[in-house]
């Protein structure tokens, strides 16, 4: 009876798995999805948790790719939402699940975020400078990208500029769709826009003080890629201006394709990850 009941769990196991994939193997042409319909897709479970520190925003997802090897590339996940409580680290499982079947080891961090105790800033970047060093720590020279999306991509920009030991040992950074002048962005109209103006003053009382959150205004890592959807109506691409980074835009994307899986967006991330990672 327990071999069968066993039996029974590992088939319920690969068949949930199997319409995970599926599902993630459906129409890839979409453009200008809704966060809504990034909530409503399906998602396999994380096969580990880190914490990196005693607070309960401070741990990591690890998503273990189904083929193994010595030199299995790794991605860090640095999720968005304007920085804020309201926005945690289960949005982004679908991609975490997407980007495990694709064959990447996925370390997905949550941080501390304004809302909850002790996240004004900088302490969302302090976590996930905390949390790579603790991810670096495990990966003995396997290659690795720090990827971050919205806001996540705002952090993980700051976390491995030039002047960061972390950079030494990371191949390739990414930012989707992500912020890097908070001088203009905290200007300008918007839900989040707002949310960035009220994380800037925790920390600063002149907005000219914002460059020293601006990736914008940091010597960043030497391989740093932008990429960016050229209908995104929540970071605009006035974000892309005059950052010496390379880039590459997403014709008729959307902010939120760059975290949905069946987007058209999600085909070239999967492909600069494969290119930098998998040469």
């Amino acid at each position: 009876m327990k071999k069968l009941s066993s039996k029974l769990a590992a088939c319920g196991l690969v068949i949930f798995s199997l319409a995970v994939s599926n599902a993630f193997a459906g129409d890839s042409s979409l453009q200008q999805v809704s966060f809504q319909s990034v909530l409503e897709l399906p998602s396999g479970s994380p096969d580990n948790n880190y914490n990196y520190g005693p607070q309960s925003s401070q741990f990591i997802q690890y998503w273990k790719a189904p083929k193994q090897s010595d030199t299995a590339a790794n991605v860090i996940f640095i999720h968005g939402g304007c920085w804020l409580k309201e926005y945690d680290i289960t949005h982004t499982n679908p991609a975490s699940s997407a980007l495990r079947t694709a064959g990447f080891n996925v370390w997905s961090v949550e941080y501390r975020r304004l809302g909850e105790q002790g996240g004004e800033w900088p302490a969302s970047l302090n976590d996930v400078k905390t949390a790579v060093h603790f991810i670096q720590q495990k990966l003995n020279g396997q290659p690795v990208a720090v990827m971050g999306h919205s806001a996540g991509g705002h952090l993980a920009f700051l976390a491995t500029t030039q002047e960061t030991p972390l950079a030494e040992n990371i191949n390739a950074v990414i930012g989707l769709a992500a912020i890097t002048d908070m001088v203009s962005y905290t200007q300008a109209q918007g839900s989040c826009n707002r949310a960035a103006s009220n994380l800037m003053k925790t920390a600063y009382t002149n907005e000219d003080d914002y460059q020293a959150a601006s990736p914008k205004a940091q010597k960043l890592h030497a391989n740093t890629w932008l990429m960016r959807g050229t209908d995104d109506q929540i970071v605009p691409m006035s974000q892309t201006a005059d950052l010496d980074v390379e880039k590459e835009q997403l014709e008729g994307a959307g902010h939120f394709d760059l975290i949905h899986p069946n987007s058209t967006a999600w085909e070239a991330i999967i492909q600069r990850l494969n290119k930098e990672l998998k040469p």
